[in-house]
Formats: C-alpha cells, sequence, structure tokens
C-alpha cells in the first residue's frame, strides 16, 4: 500500500515534432524556423507521459487527491532526474494531467526523467480547490508530495527504483514554486532525495518587495495581483472588504474575471497593465488601509527570500528589463542568500519577462546536456 501514489490517471507516448506542435498552439508568435529542424533532426526518441494521482494536503493541512504528470524516455536508459515545476496556469485547464504534453515538457527529450505537479486547483483539483496562488509552505509541501509518489510509483509498477539525485527547475511562478520545493526538501532532509542543482529563472520569491515595486512603477505587464490577493483572502479566511482593495471596472467584476476560466490575453484586456486603474488609491500610499496591510503581512509570511539558507547549489536568472516580475525580487533574493552563505549564483539578461524566458529554456537545456556529459565520463 503506497502512501503518496494512488493510480494511474492515463499515457501516452509523443516525439519532438509533438512538442512542436503544442508549443506553436501556446506561443503562435513564436519563431521556431530555425532550432526546429535541427532539433527534429537530432531527437529520434519517443518520451511516455504518465499522469498520476496521489496524496496531499490544502493551505489548512486537509487531505486532498491531486495529479501531476512523469516524463520518461522510451527504450532509453534515463540520464537523470528533474523535477520542473509549472509556470503560473492562469486558467485551470491547461495543465500536465490534462494535456499530458506542455511546453515544459521538452524538457525530457534530453533523456531525463521529468516530473511536474500540477499543483493544487489544476488538474484533477481544478474545480473543486481554490488556486493557492504563491502560497510559499503549500506549494513546497504539494510538488514535494508528488515527488514521493514518483518514487512510490518507479518499483511498484516500473519495477526500478527512481534515482536519488535530481535537479530542480521552473520558470516565472514556476521559479518561485522551484524554490519552495527546495526549501521544502531540504527542511525535511530526506536520504531518497539529493539535490544537485536548482536552476530557477523569473520567479517571484518576494511578494512584498514585488508588490513594493508595483507601488512605485504603478505598471504591472500582467495583472497578477488581483488573483494573489483572491487566493490570500480565501486561504488565510481574511474576509476582505474589496472595496478597500479594488476599484471599477474590476471590483464589479471580479468574481467573472478571476475565476481562471480566461487566458492571459483576456484577463490584461479587461483589467489593464496600469495598477492605477484596478488597485484602491491607498495601495499607494506609505500608510495602506487595513484590509491591504492584511494583504501584506501574510506576503510576509510566504517569503522564500527570508528564513532560511538554501545548502545546495542555486542558480538564478532573471531579466533586468522584466515588468511582470520586477527585478529587484531577484536581486533582494540574492543578496539575502549570499549574504548568508548561500552558494548561489545570479545572471540577468535582455528582453523582458516573457522573451528572457527562453534564454531560461536554453540555460535549462544546457544544464541538461552538461549534466548528462558527466553522467557518461564517470560511467
Amino acid at each position: 500500500m503506497s502512501e503518496y501514489f494512488i493510480e494511474v490517471l492515463k499515457e501516452d507516448d509523443f516525439t519532438i515534432s509533438d512538442v512542436f506542435v503544442e508549443v506553436k498552439k501556446d506561443f503562435p508568435k513564436l519563431d521556431l524556423s530555425k532550432i526546429q529542424p535541427l532539433l527534429t533532426s537530432l531527437i529520434k526518441m519517443k518520451v511516455r507521459i504518465t499522469a498520476i494521482s496521489y496524496n496531499t494536503v490544502d493551505p489548512k493541512g486537509n487531505p486532498v487527491v491531486s495529479s501531476g504528470i512523469i516524463m520518461r524516455p522510451v527504450n532509453r536508459k534515463p540520464r537523470g532526474v528533474l523535477h520542473f515545476l509549472p509556470s503560473a496556469n492562469i486558467d485551470k485547464f491547461g495543465s500536465g494531467s490534462d494535456a499530458l504534453l506542455i511546453f515544459e515538457g521538452v524538457l525530457s527529450f534530453f533523456g531525463y526523467i521529468v516530473i511536474i505537479a500540477d499543483l493544487l486547483g489544476n488538474g484533477i483539483t481544478k474545480d473543486s480547490v481554490e488556486y493557492p496562488f504563491l502560497m510559499a509552505e503549500n506549494t513546497g509541501r504539494v510538488a514535494y508530495d508528488m515527488h514521493r509518489a514518483t518514487i512510490e510509483y518507479f518499483p511498484r509498477i516500473l519495477g526500478y527504483p527512481l534515482q536519488r539525485h535530481i535537479s530542480i527547475g521552473g520558470y516565472s511562478m514556476g521559479g518561485s514554486s522551484a524554490m519552495a520545493l527546495l526549501h521544502h526538501i531540504e527542511k525535511e532532509n530526506p536520504s531518497d532525495i539529493i539535490v544537485d542543482k536548482t536552476v530557477i529563472g523569473g520567479g517571484i520569491y518576494d511578494l512584498r518587495v514585488a508588490f513594493e515595486d508595483f507601488v512605485k512603477t504603478g505598471y504591472a505587464q500582467y495583472p497578477a495581483a488581483p488573483g494573489i490577493i483572491k487566493a490570500y483572502d480565501y486561504w488565510y479566511n481574511l474576509n476582505l472588504d474589496y472595496s478597500k482593495v479594488f476599484i471599477d471596472p474590476l471590483l464589479s467584476n471580479m468574481d467573472h474575471w478571476l475565476n481562471r476560466t480566461h487566458l492571459r490575453d483576456q484577463l490584461i484586456e479587461w483589467i489593464g497593465q496600469d495598477i492605477h486603474k484596478y488597485m484602491h488609491p491607498d495601495f499607494f500610499s506609505q500608510e495602506r488601509n487595513p484590509e491591504l496591510n492584511k494583504i501584506w503581512e501574510k506576503m510576509g509570511e510566504n517569503s522564500l527570500s527570508t528564513g532560511w539558507t538554501p545548502k545546495s547549489r542555486l542558480l538564478m536568472s532573471h531579466a533586468s528589463d522584466d515588468q511582470s516580475v520586477p527585478t529587484r525580487v531577484a536581486t533582494y533574493t540574492y543578496e539575502q542568500f549570499k549574504s548568508r552563505g548561500a552558494n548561489v549564483r545570479i545572471r540577468y539578461g535582455k528582453g523582458g519577462h516573457y522573451e528572457f524566458g527562453k534564454w531560461y529554456f536554453l540555460r535549462m537545456a544546457l544544464h541538461l546536456i552538461f549534466k548528462r556529459l558527466a553522467f557518461w565520463t564517470r560511467s
């Protein structure tokens, strides 16, 4: 009897050509004309994607059954294990266990077992659990429980154990979630999970630092703040008076606009990128009103920049011109960790949040390739 793993939900095999079909659906403006022929000719393996269900808990500690996917090369010995956290699912319909093949899955075609938790509010919990948006402790726990379910799945279903040494990665909210997973693993200190390196980019590791920057600039390329506030209100029982948090038209339409059935571009059209047009004026004052201070307090409790120091190697990256996740968030986190002796490096680039994301995935691919070469050398 497994403690975490419950059952296989569905399974299928895919090629690298299938990945490009999926990427073009999600990013129609992305020019892949140079890289697609090269990767299609070089990568011939098939990858099997298995969606599973497993036991975990919600932010209040209540038991819940969640889901995620395990990707592994077919008929080829895997070169390592990568636990990769997904970017924010703004709408709730594109999780790994729903689609099986998602953009982040391309990393499995470098010969790795890739584990991707749906996280709560997605996959099989999308209609039953409120999305705990950027709630660090629960995110780390849910991802950790997915890893433990995978550890149980391998010998029970496949007949051999999952490798202990792993890498962790993620971009944007996936970067925040990856940091949360690393924190949880180091807190639990299990003998069967050894983190070699964590490679993250574009994440919100400290919400208060991010919101302080939003107050200064009055601009956010993507209006994520309302969804975060809604999640915190629900899970922390803040009983917010939203007339002191939002203004119209968001205030009058928040139940519809924030129900996670709309795509990113639609939300930007409705809510906008000028924060003055949807946040209460007190958001920009030095003395915020009591309702906003409730949120600020809980954001502090979810900081991944303070209260611990990573023990394993951590490579951070961030766009210096990021207008969705302020660059100061990454710089502040790096400075906090470095001052406490962490083995951390940071790299900056250009292109904004979304274009820089392509550079991050290239960086992650290079990490996997070099790790694979090191594996061959040791063998």
